[in-house]
């Protein structure tokens, strides 16, 4: 199961510069990014609706979602932020840039969440060889850039 997971992860990770690279061929053909952000999550949103008609049961309330803590409502607006900066991004960085930016980005986030704790994380506390793997990794990025 493990190894499952896993090539899960790294197929879904094979997908994100596909994503913004159609999303950024798309843009120059419709007019702009956020003509282009809009027909793609429409794409989206018409995918959730139909798995939404099959498992109507299982959705919740407009009481439990209002009911919610804001920042848990906030994932989609994050997406949308992120498949237009990608639209907008990957045409001057090409892919490989806007790729080795955002994944050194997640990791920094993650090593301040992990360590902290944050949003019920289990708490790893920022060490040695993890700030160095981060290094690394920021390093890779200005060299992917630059060269």
């Amino acid at each position: 199961m493990k190894y499952l997971i896993i090539t899960w992860a790294l197929g879904i990770g094979l997908m994100v510069p596909l994503q913004a690279i159609i999303n950024a061929r798309l843009s120059s053909l419709v007019g702009g990014s956020t003509q282009a952000a809009l027909i793609s999550f429409t794409g989206g949103f018409l995918i959730f609706a139909l798995i939404g008609l099959f498992n109507y049961g299982n959705l919740p309330s407009l009481s439990k979602i209002v009911s919610l803590p804001p920042y848990l409502l906030s994932g989609g607006i994050i997406g949308s932020i992120f498949v237009l900066s990608a639209i907008i991004i990957v045409p001057k960085l090409g892919s490989t840039g806007w790729t080795a930016l955002i994944v050194t980005g997640q990791l920094l986030a993650s090593l301040i969440m992990d360590h902290y704790g944050l949003f019920g994380l289990a708490q790893k506390m920022i060490n040695f060889q993890r700030v160095l793997g981060a290094t690394l990794l920021l390093a890779g990025s200005a060299l992917i850039i630059n060269f």
